[in-house]
């Protein structure tokens, strides 16, 4: 209630004041929260697109390396299947040789025939 002497206004300014600050603390604190916030969200934002940049080295590393493998099999495979025609050859080269000795034994003894009979 208003006093007689005016006193009462000053005490309901003075209540308005302090209620108008407060409400502009509020306001003030609620705007560095919201700010926090939008920091926070840019980070988590730029973080997202780092890991998925990440991601996709990860990926192309993942490729590569199953092209590297895939590589090394057919080196692998090569190198069995050269080594399977070098035994190959040597089996054929034994063969042959043994071969050119028969045909060298029949031939020593066809000769002296052949030179016998002409």
């Amino acid at each position: 209630m208003d006093e007689p002497d005016g006193s009462g206004d000053l005490g309901d300014l003075l209540e308005a004041r302090r209620r108008i600050v407060a409400a502009f603390e509020g306001i003030a604190n609620g705007a560095e929260a919201l700010a926090a916030r939008a920091d926070i969200a840019r980070e988590v934002e730029g973080l997202r697109a780092a890991l998925e940049e990440e991601r996709m080295a990860n990926a192309q590393l993942e490729e590569r390396v199953r092209a590297l493998r895939d590589r090394e099999n057919a080196r692998l495979a090569l190198e069995e299947e050269a080594r399977r025609l070098r035994a190959e050859v040597t089996a054929l080269r034994a063969a042959r040789a043994a071969e050119q000795g028969e045909l060298d034994a029949v031939l020593d003894e066809l000769i002296p025939l052949v030179e016998e009979a002409g």
